[in-house]
C-alpha cells in the first residue's frame, strides 16, 4: 500500500500532516485538504442515508470538477463501489451500461438529470450533496481538530472492490472492469516510483476513464493539489500549467498533446513541468520526436483498464533515441512476450498486483483473459529489445482507439444492421492524423433498397452511438471478405480501407493511335515495376485495395490499367479486339514510365494478356502471376464450346440491346446463378461495362503454342470456392509453360481479388520473391497443387 494508506482517508491523512497547497482547484474554487475532508464526510453521510453501504455500486455521471472529485471520496468513504460513467454517451449506451453495472443509484452533475435518467435508477444530484457539506452544522467548529470525529473508522480490505469501469469488449458487449483497492494503490504506488517527484497534477482526461482515476488517486495518496479541467481545450491546459499552483504533472492522450503543442507553436512548457503521461492510445513517433525538441517533459506510455491503468513508461531521457518504444515496465509489473515469432512478435501478457479483479458478472470472459499463472492476456502485439523496452505493434485488433476514446466495431456494426437498407456491415479504423484512428464502415445494401446515403447513415448512428463512435466513412461493397465459415476477415478489410500512406495513387493518360485515350494509376514507388490488369465486367479502381497492399511492400510500383473498352479507358465504337493490341497498349505504358521490363499480375482475361505479353516480350517480362485466366484454348473441348457460345451469345447480345445485353449474357453465360444474387446496384455497375464483355469475349488472337516459349516465372492462382472450370484451364497452363506452377487458394473466389485482395497480395508477393524479382516474402497462406 501506499503511505497514505486509503484513498477513503487520504484526504484526512493529508489534513493531519499539513500537507501543503490546496486539495483541489476547480477554476476559482480552491479546497484545502480540510475542506475537502469535510465535503466527503458530507456526502458519505448523504449516501449511506439513501443505502449505500459496504460494496454496493454507484453510478457517477459528471464532468471533471471539485465537486465530481469529493463524490469520489464520499463514496470511498461510505464503503461504496465508484461506477463513473463518460459524459456523452447516449440513453441507449447509458441503459446498457446500468444492465452491466448495475448500480444502486446515480449521481449527476449539473445539466445531466436527463442522460441520468436513461440509467433507470435513483437520483442524487451532485450540487445537492456538495451542498450538505456546506450547511449548518457540516463544518467542523474554528479551532477544533477536523478528524476527531473520524467518519472513517475501518480502513477497506486491499481486495475489497473500489471502482468499476465500463470498458468495451471485442464482441461489443459493454464489460465493466473491477478493480480493488489494492490494485489502485499498488498502481499509484508503481507511478509515484517511476516518474519525478511530483508538487500538483492536472487533471485533463474524463474521469470515465482509468486514467482520469489514477490522476484523481495519485494525487490523493500523495497529498499534492489537483488541478481539474472540465473541458480539456488546448487553451485551457496551456493555462493551467502556468497558472498557480502550477501542476507539475499531467496526463495527456496523443491528440490532446498535438493540439497543446500547436497552440503554443512548438514552444517550451512552463518550467515547473516535469511529467507529460503520453498514452491512452497509438502514439506517433513523429509526435514524440516534435514534443521532445520542443523541451516537453513526455513519458509514452501504454497500459490498459484490466491492468489498473499504465504497464510501461519511457522515461524522457530515452524518447528521443526510442520515440517507437512504449518504455519499460513500472516497478512492480512483469511483461512478457508469449509465443513469439523470428522476429520476437507475440501477445504482450502482464503480470502486476494493479491487475483487475475480473469482469462484472462475466467469469467467463474473466477466465479469458487471465492465463492459468494469473497472467493478464491483454490481446496486443509487441516486442521486447535487448534492453526490456516494449514496443506496441498493434493495439488490440478489433478495438477502435480515436483520440483516447474505445469504439468497438461490433457495437457499431449492430447499429448498422439495424438499418433497412444495409444487409451487412463491419467497421474497421481507419488512420487518421487528428484522432489517430478513426472507425470507418464498409457496408453491403439489401438487394433492392435505395442507397440511404451518407448523411441518412451518420444520422441512423449518431442517435443510437456516441459521436465518436460515429463512422467518419461508408464505403459500399459488393460483399464483405469472410471465409467460407462466414467469419469476417477483419484485418483484410482494414488493410482495403486503411491503405499504406506511402501507397500514394496518381492518375495517368495515354493518346494511342486513331485518338484512343489509355488510362491508368500508378501506386506506390518501389524499385519494380508492375503491371496490374483487371478482367472483363471490371475497372482498374476495382483493384485499387489489391495494388495498395502490393506497394505497400515498398518493392513495388504498381500500374493498374484500364484496358480498352473498360473503366476511363472507353471506345467510342467497341469492337472485338485482338490480344496484341492490349498488348501494345500495355508496352506504351511500360515506354511511358520509362520502365524495361516488369512483372504482371492479371486477373480473369487480365491474366490472359499478361501472359500473352509474356510469350510475346520475354525480355520485356520479369515474372507473370494470373488469377484465374479463362484461357479457352486449352481447355477441353466441352468447355472450349462453351467459352465460343459465350462469346458468340454475347456479340448478338451487343448488337441488339448494346452494353447492358452484353453484360448480362456473358454473366450468364459464365456464371448464372451469380446473376440473379446480384444487388441492383452492382449489376447496375457491371452493365455500364458491357463493351468490355463484347471487347474481350471472343479470346480473339491467342497463341496457346507460344505458351511454351514464356521463359520467366510463372504461377497461375486459382480459388476453390470458385467456379469449377479455372481450375482444370490452370492445371493445363502450368503443363505448357516452362516452369509454370498453379497454386490453389482457400476460401477464394472469382472476386476475391476486388473483394478480398490481402490474401491474394500475400501469395503474389511470395510468387514475386520466389521468382528473384523482389526479396519481401510474407507468410503464404497458398496450398501449392502443382509444380510442372
Amino acid at each position: 500500500m501506499s503511505r497514505f494508506a486509503s484513498f477513503a482517508s487520504s484526504a484526512r491523512l493529508a489534513t493531519a500532516e499539513s500537507a501543503p497547497g490546496p486539495a483541489v482547484v476547480d477554476g476559482p474554487i480552491r479546497w484545502s485538504w480540510a475542506e475537502l475532508d469535510w465535503r466527503a464526510d458530507a456526502i458519505a453521510r448523504g449516501l449511506l442515508r439513501a443505502g449505500v453501504g459496504h460494496g454496493v455500486r454507484v453510478a457517477l455521471l459528471a464532468l471533471p470538477s471539485a465537486a465530481a472529485i469529493t463524490a469520489l471520496h464520499g463514496i470511498a468513504r461510505a464503503g461504496g463501489v465508484a461506477a463513473p460513467l463518460g459524459v456523452g454517451l447516449t440513453a441507449t449506451e447509458l441503459a446498457a451500461a446500468a444492465d452491466v453495472m448495475d448500480p444502486k443509484l446515480v449521481i449527476y452533475g449539473p445539466g445531466l438529470e436527463g442522460d441520468a435518467a436513461a440509467l433507470g435508477r435513483p437520483l442524487l444530484a451532485l450540487d445537492d450533496l456538495i451542498a450538505q457539506g456546506d450547511g449548518p452544522g457540516s463544518r467542523p467548529e474554528p479551532g477544533r481538530d477536523p478528524g476527531s470525529d473520524a467518519f472513517v473508522t475501518t480502513l477497506p480490505a486491499p481486495d475489497a472492490p473500489a471502482v468499476v469501469i465500463l470498458t468495451s469488449g471485442t464482441t461489443g458487449r459493454s464489460r465493466a472492469a473491477v478493480l480493488s483497492t489494492g490494485a489502485l494503490a499498488a498502481s499509484a504506488d508503481a507511478w509515484l516510483a517511476a516518474l519525478p517527484p511530483a508538487s500538483g497534477w492536472l487533471l485533463a482526461v474524463g474521469l470515465g476513464h482509468v486514467a482520469g482515476l489514477g490522476v484523481v488517486w495519485r494525487a490523493a495518496l500523495s497529498g499534492v493539489p489537483l488541478v481539474v479541467l472540465p473541458r480539456a481545450d488546448p487553451v485551457s491546459i496551456v493555462g493551467a500549467l502556468a497558472d498557480d499552483p502550477a501542476p507539475s504533472h499531467v496526463s495527456l492522450v496523443p491528440t490532446t498533446l498535438t493540439r497543446v503543442l500547436d497552440a503554443v507553436a512548438d514552444g517550451p512548457p512552463p518550467a515547473t513541468l516535469r511529467a507529460v503521461l503520453l498514452g491512452g492510445g497509438p502514439i506517433p513517433p513523429e509526435l514524440v520526436t516534435r514534443a521532445v525538441r520542443a523541451g516537453w517533459p513526455i513519458v509514452p506510455t501504454y497500459g490498459l483498464t484490466e491492468a489498473g491503468s499504465g504497464v510501461t513508461a519511457l522515461p524522457t531521457a530515452e524518447a528521443a533515441r526510442y520515440p517507437r518504444s512504449a518504455g519499460h515496465a513500472l516497478p512492480g509489473v512483469e511483461i512478457r512476450i508469449a509465443e513469439p515469432d523470428e522476429s520476437g512478435v507475440g501477445e504482450i501478457l502482464v503480470y502486476s498486483p494493479a491487475r483487475f479483479t475480473g469482469y462484472l458478472g462475466d467469469a467467463a470472459a474473466t477466465t479469458a483473459a487471465l492465463t492459468d499463472g494469473d497472467w493478464l492476456r491483454t490481446g496486443d502485439l509487441g516486442r521486447m529489445d535487448p534492453d526490456r523496452r516494449l514496443t506496441v505493434l498493434d493495439r488490440r485488433t478489433d478495438r477502435i482507439v480515436r483520440g483516447g476514446e474505445n469504439v468497438s466495431p461490433a457495437e457499431v456494426e449492430a447499429v448498422l444492421l439495424g438499418h433497412p437498407a444495409v444487409a451487412d456491415a463491419a467497421v474497421v479504423a481507419r488512420r487518421n492524423p487528428t484522432f489517430g484512428h478513426v472507425p470507418v464502415a464498409a457496408i453491403v445494401l439489401r438487394p433492392g433498397s435505395t442507397d440511404p446515403g451518407d448523411d441518412a447513415l451518420a444520422r441512423h448512428c449518431r442517435e443510437r452511438l456516441a459521436g465518436f463512435k460515429v463512422p467518419s466513412d461508408f464505403v459500399r461493397l459488393e460483399t464483405l471478405p469472410r471465409t467460407a465459415g462466414g467469419k469476417l476477415r477483419r484485418a483484410d478489410l482494414r488493410a482495403s480501407l486503411d491503405p499504406a500512406p506511402e501507397a500514394s495513387s496518381r492518375s495517368r493518360r495515354l493518346v494511342r493511335p486513331r485518338g484512343v485515350r489509355l488510362a491508368y494509376r500508378t501506386v506506390g514507388n518501389g524499385p519494380v515495376h508492375l503491371l496490374l490488369l483487371h478482367g472483363t465486367l471490371s475497372t482498374a479502381r476495382q483493384l485499387t485495395g489489391l495494388a495498395r497492399l502490393l506497394a505497400a511492400s515498398g518493392a513495388l510500383t504498381v500500374h493498374v490499367v484500364d484496358r480498352r473498352g473498360s473503366g476511363e479507358s472507353r471506345l467510342a465504337d467497341p469492337t472485338p479486339l485482338a490480344v496484341d493490341i492490349h498488348v501494345d497498349d500495355l508496352v506504351a505504358v511500360l515506354d511511358a514510365e520509362g520502365c524495361r521490363a516488369a512483372a504482371l499480375v492479371g486477373v480473369s482475361f487480365g491474366g490472359v494478356v499478361a501472359l500473352e505479353f509474356a510469350a510475346k516480350l520475354p525480355d520485356r517480362t520479369l515474372a507473370v502471376v494470373a488469377y484465374e485466366p479463362p484461357y479457352g484454348p486449352v481447355a477441353d473441348a466441352e468447355t472450349q464450346r462453351a467459352f465460343a457460345a459465350v462469346a458468340a451469345a454475347t456479340e448478338r447480345a451487343w448488337e441488339t440491346g448494346g452494353a447492358p445485353a452484353a453484360a448480362e449474357t456473358f454473366m450468364r453465360g459464365v456464371a448464372d446463378e451469380a446473376w440473379d444474387r446480384l444487388p441492383d446496384r452492382t449489376r447496375t455497375f457491371l452493365t455500364g461495362e458491357g463493351a468490355s464483355a463484347y471487347v474481350d469475349a471472343g479470346l480473339r488472337g491467342l497463341d496457346p503454342d507460344g505458351l511454351g516459349r514464356i521463359s520467366v516465372p510463372t504461377t497461375v492462382l486459382t480459388g476453390d470456392a470458385s467456379e469449377p472450370f479455372y481450375r482444370p484451364i490452370a492445371e493445363a497452363l502450368a503443363e505448357r509453360i516452362p516452369g509454370g506452377r498453379h497454386v490453389q487458394l482457400p476460401d477464394m473466389t472469382h472476386a476475391s481479388p476486388i473483394t478480398d485482395p490481402s490474401p491474394i497480395a500475400e501469395v503474389v508477393l511470395a510468387a514475386l520473391a520466389a521468382a528473384g524479382v523482389i526479396r519481401h516474402l510474407p507468410a503464404n497462406r497458398a496450398t501449392e497443387e502443382s509444380d510442372a
